[in-house]
């Protein structure tokens, strides 16, 4: 029987809750509409540097690359977040809400000298399932619509980090030596985000998240910047630029496994509000 990564099938339900809840918010929209405000959108966050060092079975590897590599090495990506806020009943504009964050990378990186060949499969993914509160929004003039609102998270993270090796010499007979594991791990993530209404079609988005705490041998973090542009009545698009941090180390001599990066580059997004 073919095994599903976990992080494969943890994508697979969150997405199935999500397009769920969209269903039945869209099927309910006339009681829903004054009191819940669903926001759904798909993302690529695209590296254009990676600099860190990953370690399998005890052995460890710089990491150094640009966006040209990363390229070439990808495999298959899907990312995506889902919200949605309900007004508390105080006429402020405060509100409480929850996120569902997907996140999953696939990259394949390999090479092939005097016969032998080196296969590398490398995946990552995070699922983030957070409650969230809303300040009442910062009027910045009186005379104007522009507006600042800041929301807080707190929650958990499910994460799966794959790095797997198959070494193949090219002697005879041929045999293939195979390195590396696969982890997965909960932890708590907290994270924060300030929007700016500069108008009725431009937003500047400023989020970030911390994660892990060295709970499980892991500690997280990201910033990004967002600059959002309504194209048509519910859909915006939204370009900007996020910088992410790992750094997961567990085990010891040669059982150890690990990834110590930063990644940073463009963040392009599309995302319907009803």
């Amino acid at each position: 029987m073919k095994k599903i990564p976990v992080a494969q099938l943890a994508a697979t339900i969150a997405a199935a809750t999500v397009f769920l809840v969209m269903n039945i918010s869209i099927t309910h929209a006339e009681n829903l509409s004054s009191s819940w405000e669903f926001e759904t959108g798909i993302y690529a966050f695209i590296p254009g540097y990676v600099n860190g060092d990953s370690t399998v079975d005890g052995g460890t590897v710089p990491l150094d690359l640009d966006m040209s590599d990363v390229f070439d090495i990808l495999d298959f990506a899907a990312a995506g977040r889902f919200e949605g806020w309900k007004d508390i009943q105080s006429g402020d504009g405060s509100a409480f809400g929850f996120v569902v964050d997907v996140n999953y990378v696939r990259l394949k990186p390999g090479a092939t000298a005097g016969g032998g060949s080196v296969e590398v499969d490398i995946e990552q993914g995070i699922v983030d399932a957070l409650a969230g509160y809303r300040f009442s929004p910062v009027t910045m003039d009186n005379t104007s619509d522009q507006t600042v609102t800041f929301d807080v998270t707190g929650g958990v993270r499910y994460n799966y980090l794959k790095q797997e090796i198959a070494v193949t010499p090219g002697l005879t007979p041929p045999f293939t030596v195979n390195l590396g594991t696969s982890k997965d791990w909960f932890e708590p993530v907290i994270g924060a985000r300030a929007n700016y209404r500069i108008n009725d079609r431009w937003n500047l988005i400023l989020r970030g998240d911390i994660a892990g705490f060295d709970i499980n041998d892991s500690m997280e973090w990201s910033v990004t910047g967002l600059a959002s542009w309504r194209a048509w009545e519910n859909t915006s698009l939204r370009f900007g630029y996020r910088i992410y941090d790992i750094d997961y180390n567990t085990g010891s001599g040669s059982n150890e496994f690990g990834l110590d990066v930063t990644e940073h580059g463009p963040f392009l997004g599309v995302s319907y509000r009803f």
